[in-house]
């Protein structure tokens, strides 16, 4: 279904202003989809861990002390190492799926088209191994950078050069990350592979880099306001108690992050089509594709 959809090049502050807009014209479709892969991971944790409730009190002389020998527990420990692993992986891959899906209801609903939870989701988990690959490629080029500058100041014999370097390193890092930033969302919306989806992104980001990199530390900053907020005005004013201010703490944290998933990841939507605007012209595209045809 096509809604007047009317593009155009968008400042930061518009941006995330359209953002909450789609935000608030579905908050029931965002929520679900970021909920729903963390109820999943919540249940995926408490059945392994009842899965692995004899390992687990194989592993209470450790921590009563009583222990005469690591031995003992030897075989518990490798247990606890492989469940820790497990969550991880689960964690990862649920964050993915989460990620993925919410770019593209963001896409759909800034485009005016309609969307549905199940469909997000089920783009979300194809996309997921592409955005795996693409982290890992990622990671890589800035494990390699950060690995190259610790080399040469170790090398450096002044304290000066090294300092240059420590500097260099760290715009590389900023403009690498800029230029990646809506590789996530070319991804998802338009199905490259995770290099590909890298030196697009490069592309799109060229000319741009200064407002991506504000647009991100913008993003932070409303985070840590409202989150500040939500916590002053909802823990600190239901419990007086310590013990359930931090549980209510935890309980909010996990509803912020819940609550502000769709908001960081539909930035990325939105921004790659602003991008696309600016550099290819994409609102004269869809405006040519919906013109009437005439035979």
């Amino acid at each position: 279904m096509q809604e007047g959809v009317s593009l155009r090049p968008l400042g930061v502050g518009d941006i995330v202003d359209r953002v909450f807009a789609i935000y608030r014209s579905r908050p029931l479709l965002f929520l679900a989809v970021s909920a729903i892969p963390y109820l999943l991971l919540v249940l995926f944790v408490g059945a392994l861990a009842l899965a692995f409730t004899d390992s687990f009190q194989a592993l209470a002389p450790l921590f009563a002390g009583d222990l005469d020998s690591l031995q003992e527990i030897a075989p518990a420990i490798g247990t606890l190492v492989g469940f820790i692993l497990l969550v991880v992986a689960f964690a990862l891959a649920t964050s993915l799926v989460q990620s993925a899906a919410l770019v593209d209801a963001a896409a759909a609903r800034y485009l005016g088209r309609d969307a549905t939870v199940g469909g997000a989701l089920r783009v979300g988990l194809r996309a997921a191994g592409r955005l795996f690959v693409m982290g890992v490629v990622a990671f890589l080029a800035f494990t390699v950078l950060w690995i190259a500058s610790t080399v040469v100041m170790g090398l450096a014999g002044e304290w000066w050069i090294a300092l240059i370097v420590l500097c260099v390193a760290l715009f590389a890092t900023f403009y690498m990350a800029a230029s990646w930033m809506v590789s996530p969302a070319i991804a998802t919306l338009e199905g490259l592979g995770p290099v590909a989806s890298l030196r697009r992104s490069w592309s799109l980001a060229n000319g741009h880099r200064w407002r991506i990199l504000g647009l991100m530390a913008l993003l932070v900053i409303l985070q840590v306001v409202l989150s500040a907020l939500i916590s002053i005005l909802l823990v600190a004013s239901i419990a007086a108690d310590e013990g359930v201010q931090l549980a209510a703490q935890q309980a909010v944290n996990l509803l912020t992050t819940i609550a502000w998933a769709p908001v960081y990841w539909g930035t990325f939507a939105v921004l790659y089509y602003d991008l696309r605007v600016r550099k290819e012209a994409f609102d004269l595209q869809l405006a040519a594709e919906a013109l009437p045809r005439t035979t």
